[in-house]
């Protein structure tokens, strides 16, 4: 365990121990890569952005892919818009937090389960070995209640998609373009509902970037002030705070929502502000325990010379 991480007195509602990860100075990750994979422009800043930029300064090199198209999310706009829309802003969130590419995949947004699962995989493992993916941050495959197709279809197609792409059988015309196999051996899922969260990493370093990552959603973050907006308004409440402008009203919102949230997910873990995950590592146990390869490993091998 490397000194930026260290074990928390608490446990996760499913009994695991839960890691606490730390900021580490300098950069331990030099030359590494990751990679978020989301469907939606402003999944990855609600979720994760404190920590891949934690990341980031540490050393990786990063990517975004954004599966959908998000035509469904906007307020005010045709469909060609919001889509035009919603892709500048992953640019835009690209930039606020210093990754190094953004690949649009423009699949249906929120018919994804009608996408073939098999080309999305295909194009996912192409990218994997491109980009020699080696820590990948996308929703949990294994989450209950999860309504949004889009989530699940692209969660899905990511945890197939990272052992794959290690494998020399599957697709390999891709060798004769100059790639290799390339398996993602670091997995970061996050979930919107309850999950088998094991590690908690503290992003009160990072929380800016984490809020100047929302805000940098702005076609989705205004869709969201309005609902809310309209929330108030049926039941005869009003917020002074968001019937300002555009701007200060989507930075009032993701304060009082997303970093709130953030605090609270802290607070369980005994930090100011923390992004929970199910992380998945190299040396996370099989689900045989022990494992049978590791004992025959350990129980048989010798030096070589």
């Amino acid at each position: 365990m490397s000194a930026a991480r260290s074990r928390a007195s608490g446990r996760s509602p499913e009994g695991e121990a839960v890691v606490i990860e730390r900021p580490t100075a300098g950069t331990p990750h030099q030359g590494k890569v990751l990679v978020v994979v989301t469907p939606h422009v402003d999944d990855m800043p609600i979720f994760a952005a404190g920590t891949v930029a934690k990341l980031l300064s540490e050393g990786y090199q990063g990517y975004f892919i954004r599966t959908s198209n998000d035509e469904a999310d906007s307020i005010g706009l045709t469909v060609g818009e919001t889509v035009a829309a919603n892709e500048r802003d992953a640019r835009t969130v690209a930039r606020v937090l210093g990754l190094s590419g953004v690949f649009d995949l423009n699949e249906r947004n929120h018919r994804m389960d009608a996408s073939s699962k098999l080309e999305l995989r295909a194009r996912l493992i192409f990218l994997f070995r491109l980009l020699r993916a080696d820590t990948v941050f996308s929703y949990d495959p294994w989450v209950h209640d999860e309504e949004n197709p889009d989530h699940y279809v692209t969660a899905q197609a990511v945890e197939a998609a990272c052992w794959m792409a290690g494998n020399h059988l599957d697709y390999p015309e891709h060798f004769a373009a100059g790639l290799v196999p390339h398996g993602v051996t670091e997995k970061y899922y996050f979930a919107r509902r309850r999950h088998a969260v094991n590690r908690a990493v503290d992003i009160s370093g990072t929380l800016h970037l984490k809020l100047d990552a929302i805000c940098a959603c702005r076609t989705q973050m205004a869709h969201m002030v309005n609902g809310l907006r309209a929330y108030l308004q049926a039941r005869g409440l009003r917020m002074a705070d968001l019937e300002g402008g555009e701007e200060a009203a989507i930075r009032v919102y993701a304060e009082g929502v997303h970093v709130e949230r953030a605090a609270t997910v802290g607070a369980t873990h005994g930090l100011a502000y923390a992004e929970e995950f199910h992380w998945i590592g190299p040396d996370t146990p099989a689900p045989l325990e022990p494992d049978p390869l590791a004992t025959f490993i350990a129980r048989r091998a010798e030096p070589a010379s």
